[in-house]
């Protein structure tokens, strides 16, 4: 079984998933938001987000899902918000998470944190 997470854009309500390698989803997130591109536009940054989540990977049937529902057994969870342009990452299981960074879509693009 892999480690699970989400990311949950604010006001769409969408959520894009990944099946494995969930640790790695705040660093393909951060690569995104490092391109300084459609950051006011979330249809486009939704969709650019995506796509970095799926670039290391042969997977193209099975591992990624997009939905209005956040999953029950994710360990990690980043919450994007573009009216506000701020990052939230959490990581624990389930209900039972921790924020374990937040910021500014400019200071999680800058940072040099890596893998959570």
């Amino acid at each position: 079984m892999g480690t699970r997470s989400q990311v949950h854009f604010i006001q769409s309500g969408v959520y894009l998933y990944q099946h494995r390698d969930g640790s790695l989803l705040p660093s393909r997130v951060q690569s995104a938001l490092s391109l300084k591109d459609r950051w006011d536009d979330e249809e486009y940054l939704t969709r650019i987000v995506f796509d970095s989540m799926k670039t290391e990977t042969a997977q193209k049937t099975t591992g990624y899902g997009i939905g209005t529902t956040r999953h029950g057994d994710i360990e990690f969870l980043v919450e994007i918000d573009c009216i506000r342009q701020t990052v939230k990452v959490s990581s624990g299981f389930g209900d039972d998470m921790d924020m374990i960074w937040t910021g500014t879509f400019e200071e999680f693009a800058r940072s040099n944190q890596g893998d959570y």
